[in-house]
């Protein structure tokens, strides 16, 4: 399943608008859901570097602006930061500075060493809110002039935390600390100094758990799988 093979791919952000607004100054979009198991193509909250004093909605999975449709291809869920510099969808982003934090509380990796898919959360010790680092852009129907905005985020080697529930050959989200955060969305910074802050989030403020094996389905019976009983541990 492509959950194996690309990270992060499904992610949380369960607070409510306060807790949002206590934690990151900015002005919200109307009618915002907490969302359980958020998923490509679903709609995440992110902060640009263009408009930092609001979080938008923009859809799971980058579409690049030079892309025929909006059709997904999920090679464009996450962006290796290693590469990213000399990739031809990430390199632009990078240098005119579409940069975005991606707003989230947790994640999701799954442990597939016996056979089975048994899915953990992942969540930070010292904030219950944090951000991915992203990349997004915009795409533009040359006939009808529809406008879909999407969104990458950056990935990095795991940690020995993430590697220990996940295979060590692939990958986790990067986290930015707050500090982080202002300088990611810096556009005084060159691009080495961007990438220069995708680094593995120290094990030691971080915390995982395992979750229910009902996170593994995004949808059922046509309609997304989203409540809270799926953060809630599991033995």
């Amino acid at each position: 399943m492509w959950q194996t093979l690309y990270m992060c791919a499904r992610y949380t952000l369960t607070k409510k608008e306060k807790e949002l607004l206590k934690a990151y100054q900015v002005k919200l979009p109307p009618s915002f859901e907490p969302n359980y198991n958020l998923a490509p193509t679903q709609e995440g909250l992110v902060i640009t570097a263009d408009e930092p004093e609001i979080a938008q909605r923009m859809h799971f999975g980058l579409v690049p602006y030079w892309a025929n449709d909006i059709k997904l291809n999920f090679s464009t869920l996450n962006a290796r930061s290693e590469e990213a510099a000399n990739n031809r969808t990430w390199a632009p982003l990078l240098s005119h500075h579409k940069t975005c934090l991606v707003m989230a509380d947790g994640f999701y990796e799954w442990d597939k060493k016996t056979g089975k898919s048994i899915p953990y959360r992942f969540v930070l010790k010292d904030r219950e809110l944090f951000t991915f680092a992203g990349l997004w852009s915009q795409w533009k129907d040359k006939f009808s002039g529809e406008i879909y905005r999407s969104f990458t985020i950056m990935t990095t080697v795991a940690n020995q935390l993430v590697a220990n529930v996940h295979d060590p050959k692939f990958r986790m989200p990067v986290i930015l600390d707050r500090n982080e955060e202002n300088l990611w969305l810096s556009k005084d910074l060159s691009v080495p100094d961007l990438l220069s802050l995708c680094n593995p989030y120290p094990d030691d403020m971080m915390n995982s758990y395992r979750v229910s094996t009902l996170v593994n389905s995004t949808v059922i019976n046509k309609i997304p799988n989203n409540h809270p009983d799926l953060i809630l541990p599991s033995n």
